[in-house]
């Protein structure tokens, strides 16, 4: 079993994921807002003290002064290892273990339609059930989506760069 990770595997893993997608979808984590903002239980001292710097994709505690990247975050919160936590956020990401393969021009990538991202994105309703969102809960899903939409430009950007670097 190999152990080790490639710079850009834990580089996309800790950089590319947004933390509140890990927070509020991959570990379900009890979040609240405060003062529009997003707070989440710390799952080290279980306070709501926290805070979300989506700019650096990193989450802080301000009770236990704990900093999170989405690694550490699985790694506190389901008590498992580095190793572990790399591995498991990796199987829960169809992005991460196919963009990090190393490609060359004989590669014949198709593009990633967006709404298949985004629809891995969203959470499940049982079925049965209806969901009639608040106009809060619209406003904030579309400026969380305007974030992500931000967000994937930039990678965008950053993966033209680095395609134009390596001819």
């Amino acid at each position: 079993m190999r152990r080790r990770y490639s710079p850009n595997k834990l580089t996309f893993l800790r950089n590319r994921i947004p933390i509140t997608y890990v927070i509020e979808t991959l570990l379900e984590l009890p979040t609240h807002y405060n003062h529009g903002k997003l707070s989440f239980a710390c799952p080290v001292c279980g306070d709501f003290d926290t805070s979300i710097n989506a700019a650096h994709n990193l989450a802080r505690c301000f009770t236990c002064r704990q900093n999170y990247n989405p690694i550490e975050l699985v790694m506190h919160q389901l008590r498992i290892d580095f190793v572990e936590s790399v591995k498991w956020l990796k199987n829960r990401m169809p992005i991460a273990s196919s963009q990090n393969r190393t490609s060359s021009a004989s590669d014949n990538l198709q593009p990633t339609c967006v709404s298949d991202i985004l629809a891995d994105m969203m959470p499940a309703l049982s079925p049965g059930k209806y969901y009639t969102p608040s106009p809060k809960s619209i406003s904030q899903r579309l400026s969380d989506l305007e974030h992500s939409v931000r967000h994937l430009y930039r990678v965008i950007d950053e993966l033209r760069s680095s395609h134009i670097n390596n001819l």
